[in-house]
């Protein structure tokens, strides 16, 4: 069972079909309107609401049929469309008679040929059909090659031309659509290889394809086909000309269009943009379409000239576009036919195509008919079958540039199975800055051709049988901090080191060299202090002593460490340079409690004693260590329990030379005042109080602090 698709600006149209010989039995059709205008001039513009009508007919005939569809034939407009001729010969003497294979290869190389000739633009072209002009056995015309017997035979063909997107494009259809493509051909060529035999090619005719957005253009001649041509103008400018004059929607001027010019209606009454009624008359619809008719249909008889030389013996004209009002008999009069020389084809007339559908009627339906009945014969677009793993697959194109990465993509392997995936990369920011760090390389597939190794370019040709293993995923890549920031080359104690710079990792503070993870935030200056050179030698174990204080734990320096470059002592901010020679220092330090004392709070009052304010503690300690009474004073060593309380005392004014330091051992004669008031040492003092020391030396009474620096 045959399935095609005339895919075209205004409708899809389906059809199941059977072929036998020369003839064609359509068994069911169905035909849809796009919703919106999702193709213009043939060309697909919206593949999404193509592919949607795509699915919908296909899924009806599917239902309908209780079948299966999943290969399809279709046609592509010629918008764009180049034509080129091509030739090749081929020694065939040692074959016992030419094979169908051999005509392929012929065949291919003409069309390689033709496409070495072609003038693209540069850009991408696909072979979307071809059309053989002639034969010959050892210098001699033959209708057909095959099982002949010979020397050399020679091949010329005329071969058709689109630009890669536009087919692509359709390609992407079918796929979304969930369509495999078994043939696709050009509309002209398939709407003339049904409607035009081999037979009748003798004649000089031209065949016109009238679509909603194109015409398309075949022209037989001595027995065969000997042009392909385009006019991107069609029924939609007919339409479109309505809808200027009337202010209608598209879709109210196609009906329009339609009911005067097939129904031959002589009023249509429809309401405009403006939601206003319009009285539409058969003549104001002629005078509106007229002009448009006339442009059309001269640029086709044109283009018909240029391609065939001169004006043709006879026109055919097919297609739904062709329907319009006096477009046949206008096209006539531009080719210089007599009125029985142009004729409209419809479907129901010909008598190699059997409907048994009865739903079949019109011109519109020649070209899908079309498309199937030129299944199986040298007219579709040039596919290179290969085999991949036992599995047939069929690459379009014909430019030698086949290669076997196409081959896996369309039978359906994902790159990473053919290229090795790459392991995944590592990324990080060093001082703000993005780093991306790839994987290791994924081994590649194992590809063998004809038993020969090969890899994912090499080029395939027609019969070549591949063998496939996927290749593997490489692995993530291993960073470490000192391939990103480089070490400091010193010498410590006469041995040569690399010295990490200072860095954060997440804000976290690390020493020495570590593996980076992906997403790692990484901030350095790229210096190296003098205060990392202790933690560099140093053991942090026996560095520290761990007391329990008041039931808390605290940790005391034990030993502390000097940095020397060269026999100078620097400060612990000093920053190294490359090759300094660097010495540690080390000092034992015995901790007491007094150390520990720091952080308790401590209560004072505040006086002015002779002049200057003072604070006079007035908080003591008790101190017991592992349940001992102990002092200030008193050493401490490691895992001791400390229990350190506080209480207050009453200041009293002999409190204060603990903190004045002056000699009284040659004072002759003091005074002591307290608020202007003589007092004695025991005098309790407080917060606030003036208080005067005078002392007599033998010199004079003066300040405590004038005696105070001449006795220290």
């Amino acid at each position: 069972m045959i399935y095609a698709l005339d895919i075209g600006t205004r409708t899809v149209i389906g059809i199941l079909a059977e072929k036998f010989d020369e003839k064609i039995v359509v068994y069911d059709s169905e035909i849809m309107e796009h919703e919106e205008r999702a193709m213009i001039d043939g060309a697909i513009h919206d593949v999404q609401k193509v592919s949607r009508i795509v699915k919908s007919v296909t899924q009806t005939l599917s239902e309908r049929n209780n079948i299966e569809l999943k290969r399809v034939s279709v046609a592509v407009a010629g918008r764009f469309l180049k034509t080129s001729i091509g030739e090749a010969q081929l020694n065939v003497e040692e074959e016992r008679s030419v094979s169908s294979d051999t005509i392929r290869f012929l065949e291919m190389n003409a069309i390689q040929n033709s496409m070495e000739q072609l003038r693209a633009d540069d850009r991408e072209m696909y072979c979307v059909g071809y059309s053989v002009l002639f034969y010959s056995l050892d210098g001699e015309w033959i209708k057909n090659l095959y099982g002949q017997r010979g020397k050399v035979v020679s091949v010329k063909v005329i071969a058709a031309f689109l630009p890669a997107y536009i087919v692509n494009a359709m390609m992407n259809v079918l796929e979304l659509s969930c369509l495999t493509p078994q043939h696709m051909t050009l509309e002209p060529i398939a709407a003339i290889s049904l409607v035009v035999p081999p037979d009748l090619r003798k004649l000089n005719i031209v065949l016109t394809d009238i679509g909603a957005g194109t015409s398309d253009i075949a022209v037989s001649r001595d027995g065969t086909i000997i042009a392909y041509g385009v006019v991107p103008m069609a029924g939609d400018e007919i339409t479109e000309s309505l809808c200027e004059r009337f202010l209608i929607d598209f879709h109210t001027a196609e009906m329009v269009k339609r009911r005067i010019s097939t129904e031959k209606t002589e009023l249509v009454t429809v309401n405009d943009i403006l939601d206003t009624e319009v009285n539409i008359t058969r003549e104001m619809f002629i005078e509106t379409v007229t002009p448009v008719i006339n442009e059309i249909t001269q640029k086709i008889a044109d283009e018909t000239i240029e391609l065939n030389g001169k004006p043709p013996v006879a026109a055919l004209i097919v297609g739904g576009g062709a329907k319009s009002y006096s477009f046949v008999e206008v096209l006539g009069k531009k080719l210089n036919l007599s009125q029985n020389r142009a004729a409209l084809k419809s479907i129901e007339n010909l008598p190699n195509v059997e409907d048994r559908s009865g739903k079949m009627h019109g011109s519109e339906y020649i070209t899908p008919v079309g498309i199937a009945y030129s299944v199986d014969t040298h007219t579709s677009s040039v596919f290179v079958r290969v085999s991949i793993n036992g599995k047939s697959v069929d690459l379009m194109g014909i430019d030698n540039k086949n290669t076997v990465m196409q081959a896996l993509l369309q039978c359906g392997h994902r790159v990473e199975e053919i290229i090795g995936k790459p392991g995944p990369a590592l990324t990080y920011e060093l001082n703000g800055e993005v780093k991306i760090v790839k994987g290791t390389m994924g081994q590649e597939a194992t590809i063998k051709i004809e038993g020969e190794t090969g890899n994912v370019h090499s080029r395939l040709k027609h019969g070549d049988t591949v063998q496939f293993s996927p290749g593997k995923e490489g692995k993530p890549p291993e960073l470490f901090l000192s391939s990103v920031v480089t070490p400091l080359p010193l010498v410590l104690n006469g041995n040569k080191i690399a010295l990490m710079p200072r860095v954060t990792i997440n804000g976290d503070e690390l020493a020495g060299d570590v593996q980076i993870k992906d997403g790692d935030k990484i901030e350095t200056d790229f210096l190296c202090r003098a205060y990392q050179i202790p933690e560099y030698v140093s053991d942090h174990d026996k560095k520290y002593l761990s007391i329990l204080v008041n039931g808390m734990i605290r940790s005391f320096i034990v030993r502390e460490e000097e940095v020397l470059v060269g026999e100078q002592l620097v400060d612990p901010d000093y920053i190294l340079k490359p090759g300094d020679q660097v010495r540690v220092q080390t000092f034992e330090k015995t901790p007491v409690v007094r150390n520990l004392i720091k952080d308790i709070p401590v209560k004072t009052v505040s006086v002015t004693a002779n002049g200057k304010e003072t604070e006079l503690p007035i908080t003591i300690f008790s101190v017991r260590i592992d349940g001992t009474v102990a002092n200030l004073d008193s050493p401490l060593y490691d895992k001791a329990e400390v229990q350190i309380d506080t209480v207050e005392k009453i200041p009293k004014l002999i409190d204060l030379f603990s903190l004045l330091e002056f000699d009284l051992s040659h004072a002759r004669s003091y005074e002591l005042k307290v608020n202007g008031k003589n007092v004695t040492f025991m005098e309790t003092i407080k917060n606030g109080d003036t208080i005067e020391i005078l002392l007599n030396r033998g010199e004079g009474i003066g300040s405590i602090d004038r005696h105070a620096q001449s006795g220290s």
